[in-house]
């Protein structure tokens, strides 16, 4: 009886190489890793409202935008091309949160005041 099962467990490891044998090897070259996604920066900045000269914010497309405008006045201020808008007055600052998601030239304007306070710089990565 111990000879049938020896004989059995033979025939079970024989069988168990010829399938290894032939089914076909993964050859593939290991894909490349994904490709690095660029650092994200987060551009913290703060504008008064009556800035002694015009004030040039550089940044990056792709970056995080974290930007306060103060003011001692009732206002509104805008990112021309961004489509952005907020209130500000002497308590509340106007604050913008956002991504920068294409380059160009943006100016940070008071409405009510018509005066230009900052220049948002996008370029491209």
């Amino acid at each position: 009886m111990l000879r049938r099962i020896l004989w059995f467990v033979a025939g079970l490891l024989a069988v168990a190489i010829l399938a290894a044998a032939i089914v076909p090897r993964n050859t593939d070259k290991q894909a490349p890793p994904p490709a690095a996604l660029p650092e994200r920066a987060t551009i913290k900045a703060e504008i008064g409202a009556s800035p002694a000269h015009v004030r040039t914010i550089p940044a990056r497309v792709g970056d995080h935008l974290q930007l306060t405008v103060e003011s001692d006045r009732i206002d509104q201020v805008t990112i021309e091309g961004l489509d952005q808008i907020q209130s500000v007055d002497a308590t509340t600052p106007a604050r913008f949160d956002t991504l920068l998601d294409h380059p160009g030239r943006f100016e940070v304007r008071m409405q009510e005041a018509k005066t230009l306070v900052g220049v948002l710089d996008v370029k491209r990565r």
